[in-house]
């Protein structure tokens, strides 16, 4: 993919977020930054409508080149009023952040001419496939990668990318860009995280973006075609609306929060877990105020938003798969299998061991990642440290802040209310997140529900790092470092020379050791059978790409250490 088709692609899927959402919520009494974090959950939300009534009504694809004309109609009608949300510097600075890191996640996607890393293999082309499923219309008994029906996984992102690529190319490539975009958005509502721990201390919108931009889950997830990432930005952005509105009476905040919530469901089923504790907090919210009959007025209309937003979904697969097609078929459930209490607390409990404590401190197997490149056996070891465990996740700078943080004792929140509330998000989450898992893993659970809670805790470090002294800095800006070249440059390398090797199917199928793992071996031989083109594939030379990003890094480390921006003591 050209240079050009990138940036066209760039150009079009936040014009059309931000285009149609912002108008919505430019007149609102929310903050500034409010404003930009809700108008791009309100721009996706709408084009995700707009796609699912384009595949119920069979109105032809070529309907969807209405939507930069709406985009551009909603911006006329609201330019006084955008020019000055705008003009505000606040908006300024965290759209430009946001552009960089869009920036940064789409170069490292310009390397990647394979998919590798652990275990992950094959959804990348399901979700491909099921972009497809809805723009060419096909038959509803069709079954995906894995032999999974439609209702397996929820729709909205891949309507989103859809209606993206119908307007653009329906080709591989563009669903990786569209799809990559979407995952970027993330950094909107974990910068409103950042500034509500921050309590109006500035900088933390730079070192945040610092912390995400060299956190190896992160960006891996970022280049990934799946949807964990865009489900993320759902649920942060629910959880970033109820903080903030956990101290005022009749709050429109968590009414938003609700509705962020019910489309992080309607992304990926990975925000069950944030469901159950968004819901039980809110009634412990209420339970708490008992004597305000507002509250419980409220509870009821957040139940009847929620419900009403995930209606269309839940009854049209009702209607067209049944109750077991729909509630059984699911990537996150087990089918009709009933496992009996003793098997079912055991298969947690093993998945929580190997989810906190990472496989160089545990026995472990490590023939599934043999292989005979020494890169790619130090790629796959490292991957499974960050990807699947908890400790692994927020990545050693994280780590180190948070051994500091748990030295000392800081709490998230000043407020006692919220207080419990955050206790209640970060044991509650990791908790249910590892339980949610309901197959048994080698590795650990925690790339399935818990890269919430990881950029939340980034989010909350790096409210506090200004506090951390200078030697916990220095600690904390090498282990930077070390993320970098242990989880992403090495990683990225690979994925951009990986090439197939002659394999035969006995060779695959009877555990003989290739030069990359199996698992990266089979992407690669989907890729060459399904005939797919990668954004890498004809795109700009590595070189390019490379000095692309050092510039990138060298303006996220200047806006981060720089005086004006941080405010860190020397």
């Amino acid at each position: 993919m050209s240079l050009v088709a990138i940036l066209c692609g760039l150009a079009l899927f936040f014009g059309l977020v931000f285009g149609l959402g912002l108008p919505w919520v430019v007149t609102s009494r929310l903050e500034a930054p409010e404003k930009l974090a809700l108008g791009a959950g309100a721009g996706l939300a709408q084009i995700c409508g707009f796609a699912w009534i384009i595949y119920l009504t069979g109105l032809p694809n070529v309907t969807f080149f209405t939507l930069p004309g709406l985009a551009a109609l909603a911006i006329g009608i609201r330019s006084r009023a955008l020019a000055g949300l705008l003009s505000d510097p606040d908006v300024r600075g965290l759209g430009a952040r946001q552009l960089l890191f869009a920036a940064w996640c789409l170069g490292w996607l310009a390397l990647v001419r394979s998919y590798g890393g652990g275990e992950w293999a094959g959804d990348w082309y399901e979700h491909y496939e099921r972009v497809r499923f809805f723009l060419d219309r096909q038959p509803l008994n069709t079954l995906f990668t894995d032999g999974y029906s439609l209702p397996a996984r929820p729709p909205l992102a891949n309507l989103v990318v859809g209606a993206c690529m119908a307007i653009r190319r329906t080709d591989f490539a563009h669903f990786q860009l569209f799809t990559t975009l979407f995952s970027t958005l993330v950094f909107l509502p974990a910068a409103l995280l950042g500034r509500h721990f921050a309590r109006g201390r500035g900088g933390v919108d730079a070192v945040l973006l610092l912390m995400l931009m060299l956190n190896p889950a992160v960006v891996q997830n970022a280049t990934f075609a799946w949807t964990k990432l865009p489900a993320a930005f759902f649920v942060l952005l629910a959880v970033a609306f109820y903080a903030r509105g956990l101290t005022e009476a009749g709050s429109m905040r968590r009414t938003i929060a609700i509705g962020a919530l019910a489309a992080a469901l309607l992304t990926h089923y990975s925000a069950g877990p944030y469901a159950i504790i968004l819901v039980g907090a809110q009634f412990a919210l209420a339970w708490s105020r008992r004597q305000k009959r507002s509250l419980w007025r409220e509870l009821g209309l957040h139940a009847g938003m929620g419900l009403m937003l995930l209606a269309p979904w839940v009854a049209w697969s009702l209607v067209n798969y049944g109750i077991p097609g729909t509630f059984l078929s699911s990537t996150a459930t087990p089918g009709a299998t009933t496992p009996s209490t003793v098997s079912w607390l055991a298969l947690r409990a093993r998945n929580a061991y190997v989810t906190l404590v990472p496989h160089p401190l545990r026995p472990a197997d490590y023939r599934f990642i043999a292989q005979t490149s020494t890169l790619g056996y130090a790629r796959d070891y490292l991957f499974n440290i960050y990807q699947t465990t908890l400790p692994g996740i927020f990545g050693l700078a994280g780590l180190v802040l948070l051994a500091w943080r748990a030295i000392h004792r800081r709490s998230p929140a000043e407020h006692a209310g919220e207080r419990y509330f955050w206790r209640w998000f970060f044991v509650g989450a990791i908790t249910l997140g590892i339980a949610a898992a309901y197959q048994p893993d080698r590795w650990g659970v925690a790339h399935l529900c818990l890269l919430p809670v990881a950029i939340a805790g980034l989010a909350w470090l790096a409210a506090s790092l200004r506090e951390m002294p200078a030697l916990i800095r220095r600690l904390w800006t090498g282990a930077l470092l070390a993320d970098a070249v242990l989880g992403i440059v090495g990683h990225f390398y690979l994925q951009a020379t990986a090439q197939v090797a002659p394999v035969t199917l006995f060779e695959l199928t009877r555990g003989k050791i290739l030069v990359l793992s199996q698992v990266a071996t089979k992407n690669m031989l989907l890729k060459q059978f399904m005939n797919c083109t990668f954004v890498a594939d004809g795109g700009p030379a590595p070189a390019l790409v490379f000095a692309l990003l050092a510039m990138l890094v060298t303006l996220a480390v200047w806006q981060a250490f720089g005086v004006r921006h941080s405010n860190l003591p020397p």
